[in-house]
């Protein structure tokens, strides 16, 4: 049995554009290590490489997010043309399994562990069901990645990653997980076997990236007492590694020590807004403004570099506030904003809810427009043309080789912790490509304004289909 296993992939600027970076979906190697030993496995990331159309699979796994979808269709009805059997899956999938049942021979609703063996064992038997929605299993059940399909060739910077947890104690209303995920983690002592035993390292660039992974978690501090117990173990290991997790973390002073003696040198965080008014609208209380300045030289202190992701267009937002961003930026010393969006109300979300019954989603969106780089909305205080020219000033002031020189020249000497320096380095890049999504002059950057791809109209006018419109 031969199985592909596709995370697809369209880039913000809508246009042909591979981002091989340091991150990436690792969903295909978290499907891969639920299929059978017997199955010959093939595996393929858009973000990295393009799909071939001309190969031939007895059974093709599609992860995809919202914005992927109108493409991810395309893919999957001409493979389905030429005989093979496809399945979606995701968050998307889940949420519009009715629409999705048009295009793909199956649908998984649930999560993997409890769902890709049975649709596999379903398959073999000839006997495929529609939709797959076992309950889940519980996070114990998550199976170790098949890190031996990894092709670091294809991308020299990628990095191994693994999940200790899923989902996320809060509630902001923009984001996906909340009234959808309860937060539940793995137990700490299958983490620490799956990084010493099955983890397969990246040997590019002379070994300066190996035994150096990352976390896939949501928030990896959903659990603060887990996380403790979770890095005392990952001491003894001395790996390097980053993560994702909540502002309130940044706080607990011991806590974060504990983290860089485990060897954690890199931290996002969603600070999402640098306005009260904003945070408070997103339901975000875990964010405390007042304390960011002494956060940010906590962490560097202690040899992490931490990394900020801003969002524009909340309620909150105002002409003055957006205006003044850069400056904020400037009195905190501190350039690492490595993601720049627009904020999205994904449908299956209470924002989305909120503004669906206060009539303010645009009219005519598309689900290819829920990428977290088009406005869907109106904003209460915003005329949505000048959130898009905010977003594309903001796209080019902070995303500059000079913000990079400060970041590095306030930040290099702050700590003396192993791979600190080299973290700090790698950060600049990440800096650089906030610019990247507005790189097409053409692009309007609202909802039901911009063209999709190309190829993917080509294809959805040759072979009868509709994008999906969720306004």
């Amino acid at each position: 049995m031969r199985i592909a296993i596709i995370a697809t992939y369209t880039h913000p600027t809508r246009k042909r554009v591979k981002e091989p970076s340091i991150m990436q979906s690792s969903v295909p190697e978290l499907i891969a290590g639920l299929c059978p030993p017997h199955a010959e496995i093939e595996l393929f990331n858009e973000k990295e490489t393009d799909i071939p159309l001309d190969r031939h699979w007895d059974l093709v796994f599609f992860s995809y997010l919202h914005s992927y979808y109108e493409h991810t269709k395309v893919l999957s009805t001409l493979f389905r043309q030429r005989g093979m059997k496809t399945v979606a899956g995701g968050r998307h999938a889940g949420h519009f399994a009715e629409d999705v049942e048009q295009y793909f021979d199956a649908v998984v609703t649930g999560e993997p562990e409890a769902n890709v063996p049975a649709l596999i064992q379903d398959f073999e038997k000839g006997q495929l069901q529609k939709r797959y929605s076992r309950p889940s299993l519980g996070a114990a059940a998550i199976q170790p990645y098949r890190y031996d399909l990894i092709d670091y060739k294809s991308n020299r910077w990628r990095m191994p990653q693994i999940e200790a947890s899923r989902g996320c104690p809060f509630t902001c209303n923009f984001c996906v997980l909340t009234g959808h995920e309860k937060y539940r983690f793995r137990p700490v002592a299958q983490v620490i076997e799956e990084i010493q035993t099955k983890m397969t390292w990246n040997r590019n660039f002379f070994g300066v990236v190996d035994n150096v992974f990352g976390f896939l978690d949501n928030n990896l501090g959903g659990s603060p007492k887990y996380l403790r117990e979770l890095c005392e173990a990952l001491i003894p290991l001395k790996k390097i590694w980053g993560c994702a997790l909540t502002f309130n973390i940044l706080k607990d002073e011991a806590l974060v020590k504990l983290m860089a003696q485990a060897g954690c040198r890199y931290i996002y965080t969603g600070l999402e807004s640098l306005n009260p008014d904003s945070i408070k609208s997103m339901n975000k209380g875990q964010n405390k403004l007042s304390e960011i300045d002494a956060v940010i030289r906590r962490a560097f202190s202690h040899g992490i570099v931490l990394s900020f992701g801003l969002i524009v267009g909340s309620d909150g937002d105002t002409n003055e506030y957006l205006e003044k961003i850069p400056q904020y930026l400037a009195d905190l010393h501190y350039f690492s904003i490595t993601f720049l969006g627009i904020v999205c109300p994904y449908p299956e979300t209470p924002f989305f809810r909120e503004l669906q019954a206060e009539g303010r989603l645009l009219p005519g969106t598309l689900s290819r427009d829920y990428d977290g780089y088009t406005l869907c909305h109106r904003p209460k205080n915003l005329h949505p043309s000048e959130v898009v020219e905010h977003f594309q000033r903001l796209c080019s002031t902070l995303g500059t080789l000079p913000n990079i020189v400060r970041h590095y020249g306030s930040k290099l000497m702050m700590s003396d912790m192993p791979r600190y320096k080299g973290a700090l380095l790698v950060s600049g890049p990440e800096i650089l490509s906030i610019r990247n999504p507005v790189k097409n002059k053409a692009r309007r950057y609202i909802a039901g304004q911009d063209a999709l791809e190309e190829w993917d109209a080509q294809q959805l006018e040759k072979l009868g289909l509709q994008p999906q419109r969720l306004s």
